[in-house]
């Protein structure tokens, strides 16, 4: 099996640990659909990470709300991650513009998808994002300086945010570890956030991608509160107390539909 497909593994016992205390490791071949032997490998890669405990033929979370490797979070709503992309980056005009974009997943499908855009120039912090944009050869990208952080392989501390606000962007897409009415748009990592802020201070159009797995958390470190973003791309899941709540605030919340969210690692429905 490929890294790809393990890492999906691995997200999906994740997002059953979240809603339930602990998971029987016998169940596991028959949810994930794989052999036994290939659950224990998986679960030695989970416990030598940090991410579960494991005893007696159970596995608990390691830690609540701990922020995973930039790895995994690929895997974890892989579908309403793409769709968001596409529609975000459709709210970009086709004409020479100057374009923000910060780390994380969410963030780099918003690339991928403005990656045909040749006369769009990209300054990012996202070292993953650089890469794909800079294979594509059309984009013109500027990477930060700064101190790469390893769980979300992208650029941060004073180098990063003085590169940031050297630049006037119109446009500025950023994504969120937890997003709030009240405590606004939060990262789990207080130098992650403070180069989002960068990002939108210097932007004419404010834009924050996420999926609706991060509505309704709120992390350690707040990037910017909700008077200071135009637009909110989710998908169709977000609660919609939530996001009539935001829209309140002043944010712009558009939903992009996608299909049933798996149960028990197979899809709704089948």
């Amino acid at each position: 099996m490929t890294d790809r497909k393990r890492d999906e593994r691995i997200s999906v016992v994740l997002a059953l640990l979240s809603r339930r205390a602990e998971l029987q490791v016998r169940v596991l071949p028959e949810t994930l659909g794989v052999s036994g032997a290939t659950v224990r490998r998986d679960l030695a890669v989970m416990e030598g990470t940090g991410l579960i405990r494991r005893s007696y033929g159970k596995i608990t979370a390691a830690r609540r709300g701990v922020e995973l490797p930039v790895s995994l979070r690929h895997a974890q709503n892989a579908e309403a991650k793409r769709r968001i992309g596409a529609l975000a980056s459709s709210l970009v005009p086709s004409r020479p513009l100057m374009i923000a974009l910060s780390g994380g997943s969410t963030v780099g499908c918003v690339a991928r998808s403005l990656a045909a855009r040749g006369e769009l120039t990209v300054v990012t912090n996202g070292l993953d994002t650089a890469a794909f944009l800079m294979a594509r050869q059309l984009v013109q990208v500027v990477v930060t300086g700064g101190t790469a952080r390893a769980l979300s392989n992208d650029l941060v501390g004073r180098g990063a945010e003085k590169s940031v606000r050297s630049h006037r962007f119109d446009y500025a897409i950023v994504g969120a570890d937890g997003i709030s009415p009240d405590a606004g748009f939060t990262r789990h990592s207080t130098r992650g956030a403070e180069i989002d802020r960068a990002m939108l201070e210097q932007a004419e159009c404010r834009i924050v991608v996420a999926d609706s797995t991060k509505l309704g958390r709120v992390r350690k470190a707040v990037s910017v509160d909700t008077g200071s973003v135009h637009t909110l791309v989710t998908d169709s899941f977000a609660p919609p107390e939530m996001v009539a709540a935001l829209r309140r605030s002043g944010v712009t919340t558009t939903l992009v539909r996608v299909p049933p969210r798996p149960v028990n690692g197979r899809p709704r429905g089948t």
